[in-house]
């Protein structure tokens, strides 16, 4: 069994196991009579469940594996390690057994309690600058806070297919977007370039884009003459790509767009490991929790702007809370 324990723990989820820790595991199967195929189940989910909880903690010992492996046991007994395979094969024991236990599926995290994670464009990770946040910030937060959401967007810009060299793309493609940074437009006056910053009002009447190294004055007046389609809604403060060329030290805007979306999948995919939210990962899969999504009638509403002093405020909510 050690060989299959180092197969989905090393081989699998890149994990290294303590001697003490293989041998625990090992006593486990063969003390409980054990399946290989039950085996490669339960492993699968003791190693999925410790790349979430202890973030990607590439040594497994004995102690904290101990007690996941309590913890996932406690799971099982309701209903949470219910096989994959069977409710693929659409079983209604499996789904009921999902659905006798759903104290894990919620879990409230307080604002200051969760982490803050900050991307490194040095390192190319998230690391956590500090402990917890504080209502009284300093002064240097603000602009801590565009700076850092400037380095969040641009790694998610430039792991997007259409940024990437052709060498590194999984695409067959002749050409790629190359992002430019506003200092290196000195000079280059007629030349065109991609940028991408933060829309900025520095002189009153006049937009500017702000990156990193610096910002430039945005003249808009070629993409009203033309009939630029625009599709997005643009703000101060927001983060923008444009397309044009200088002239005079102002640029000339031909296009404007916004930072193109990322599938959820994509973002895990690059961070397996980083637990963005705070809280213990729930023991259920993610199968598993899409099953009691779809057995559970009940939803989860948000309202805003609810005008307590307005009479159809009030009837509209007599209405919703009466069902």
């Amino acid at each position: 069994m050690q060989s299959l324990i180092y197969k989905v723990f090393t081989r699998k989820y890149s994990l290294s196991l303590q001697a003490d820790a293989l041998l625990y595991l090992s006593d486990i199967i063969k003390q409980n009579e054990i399946s290989e195929k039950e085996a490669a189940a339960w492993l699968d989910l003791l190693a999925d469940t410790w790349t979430k909880r202890e973030e990607g903690k590439p040594l497994v010992e004995l102690e904290p594996l101990r007690a996941l492996t309590e913890a996932v046991a406690a799971g099982l007994d309701n209903g949470i390690g219910a096989a994959d395979g069977d409710m693929a094969d659409g079983g209604d024991a499996s789904t009921s057994a999902l659905t006798k236990s759903r104290t894990d599926v919620f879990a409230v995290i307080d604002a200051f309690d969760i982490p803050a994670w900050w991307y490194d464009p040095g390192k190319k990770m998230f690391v956590q600058p500090f402990e917890k946040g504080d209502i009284m910030s300093s002064a240097e937060s603000k602009a801590a806070l565009f700076r850092q959401r400037y380095d969040l967007l641009k790694q998610r810009v430039m792991r997007n297919e259409n940024f990437m060299p052709v060498s590194f793309s999984n695409q067959e493609k002749d050409r790629f977007y190359k992002l430019s940074t506003i200092d290196s437009l000195q000079g280059r006056e007629g030349e065109h370039f991609l940028l991408f910053g933060m829309l900025t009002q520095l002189e009153e009447g006049k937009l500017f884009l702000e990156d990193k190294a610096g910002s430039i004055e945005l003249d808009f007046g070629l993409m009203n003459s033309k009939h630029t389609e625009v599709n997005g809604l643009f703000t101060e403060g927001c983060f923008v790509l444009v397309d044009g060329f200088m002239e005079d030290g102002v640029f000339k805007v031909e296009e404007i767009g916004l930072p193109p979306p990322e599938k959820r999948e994509a973002t895990r995919a690059a961070f397996p490991s980083i637990n963005l939210f705070g809280g213990q990962p729930s023991l259920r899969t993610e199968p598993q929790l899409r099953a009691i999504e779809v057995s559970n009638e009940n939803g989860i509403i948000f309202l805003s702007d609810v005008w307590l002093d307005k009479q159809e405020t009030m009837e509209a909510l007599h209405t919703l809370f009466e069902g």
